[in-house]
């Protein structure tokens, strides 16, 4: 069966060169090799930064050894947070050398923009390079800059230009701002719950600031399941009709736009409970296959989708039917 992993990240030299350069986060400690991401929260390395860096024959081999044919790759955080010039070179860099790996394994492995969003002209000109002239299928963010959220107006153009190209965004996670995560550590602050707070508060804005009513056609992409939001969903859309509110601004239910714009992929979460909500809440043509490798084991990740109750009709859609079918992406055999 064809597999394409929506989730396989990776990192460009280039980057951590930069963030060594540094004397404030994000900067990377080569003595203690971690990443400071904030003066209260440092990422150990060690072995993680290796498979990040390491994209060669040795990778594709591990992704084809689990029955993954096909992977579109991501740089992992950190490009969108330097300050613009530097964030312009780096994003380029990581970018170009992204295309050299999807010519080397054509068909085989695709990419993903990472985008200097501090610059916004530089950022659009830049996407439109990356799926134009390199092929790239998508834009791959995060749910915070720093300072400030991709749900910001400043950021419209990106979003208008996404959909204009006819490409999706896959909005992944970043550490929140807020000290109430970061006193208990990169655990607790990242994957344990902050990603997953930061992450739903993000894509929550952008449905009741209106973006997917003004951009219709975008497709936005959620990893782990919908970062908790199936479980939510009813909720919340719920509670924002209880009372009128002149300040939501969508037009639809919450719901409609998890129909429309929203598909989550299988990424990092491997709890049945969790997949057997996002599947009776969101439906099979919006569930998608993701890995979330190297921060995630492709074992662990690869055994449990073996155990889940699904159809053949149902995996090949997860697998790869849904991406070519909704995500445009097209898979040789």
């Amino acid at each position: 069966m064809k597999r394409i992993d929506l989730e396989n990240h990776f990192y460009d030299q280039c980057l951590i060169d930069a963030m060594r350069k540094r004397t404030n986060a994000p900067m990377y400690n080569l003595a203690e090799d971690t990443i400071e991401w904030t003066p209260s929260i440092n990422m150990p390395q060690g072995e993680l930064l290796d498979k990040l860096l390491d994209v060669s024959e040795k990778r594709f081999e591990l992704m084809t050894s689990k029955g993954i044919n096909h992977a579109v790759l991501s740089s992992a955080g950190g490009p969108e947070l330097l300050d613009a010039e530097n964030s312009i070179d780096v994003c380029k860099v990581t970018n170009d050398r992204l295309f050299t790996l999807t010519q080397h394994y054509q068909g085989h492995l695709f990419g993903s923009a990472v985008l200097p969003v501090k610059d916004i002209n530089t950022a659009v000109n830049e996407l439109e390079r990356c799926v134009s002239d390199l092929g790239f299928v998508c834009w791959h963010t995060h749910s915070n800059y720093g300072d400030s959220t991709p749900d910001d107006p400043r950021y419209f153009p990106l979003f208008k230009k996404a959909s204009e190209l006819g490409i999706y965004v896959y909005l992944h996670p970043h550490l929140p701002a807020s000290e109430k995560f970061g006193e208990y550590g990169f655990t607790f602050a990242g994957p344990g719950l902050g990603f997953t707070v930061d992450t739903m508060t993000t894509i929550m804005r952008m449905i009741v600031s209106g973006l997917f009513d003004e951009l219709p056609d975008l497709k936005v992409v959620l990893g782990h399941l919908g970062e908790g939001l199936p479980f939510l969903l009813e909720r919340i859309e719920n509670r924002l009709a209880f009372m009128n509110n002149p300040a939501i601004k969508c037009q639809l239910p919450i719901h409609e736009y998890f129909r429309r714009n929203i598909w989550v992929t299988t990424s990092g979460n491997m709890s049945l409970p969790a997949f057997e909500c996002a599947k009776e809440v969101l439906g099979t043509d919006q569930i998608l296959f993701a890995s979330d490798y190297p921060f995630e084991s492709l074992d662990a990740m690869m055994h449990f989708l073996h155990g889940i109750p699904l159809s053949e009709d149902d995996y090949k859609k997860m697998y790869y039917k849904n991406a070519e079918k909704y995500l445009g992406i097209s898979l040789n055999d």
